[in-house]
């Protein structure tokens, strides 16, 4: 979770008076390490994420072309994991195959 600039300044203040990390952190309900992470740097830190592994167009081909095909199936031919084809079908709205 990230914290607003403001209430980290304001707990640091709070520290800067003489309350205690563990008495700022249950007053805030904030944890200590992360209040004393804030002591060495107040600063917002992007959330960096990595790119997907799994090409949208890539899986959308895979599906048209092996409509049938196996969750592990579609792993080996795009070279990445059953459990990474799973989500990525999810993420698209594809729902696994069903019994007719």
């Amino acid at each position: 979770m990230t914290y607003p600039i403001i209430l980290r300044k304001k707990v640091l203040k709070a520290l800067e008076q003489g309350m205690s990390v563990r008495t700022a952190a249950k007053l805030y309900d904030i944890s200590p390490t992360t209040i004393i992470n804030w002591k060495k740097d107040i600063s917002i830190k992007p959330i960096v994420r990595t790119p997907r592994k799994i090409s949208n167009d890539a899986l959308k081909q895979d599906i048209t072309d092996y409509p049938d095909a196996y969750y592990y199936e579609r792993a080996a031919r795009l070279s990445c994991s059953k459990s990474g084809i799973e989500a990525a079908m999810k993420r698209l709205g594809y729902t696994r195959k069903k019994k007719s």
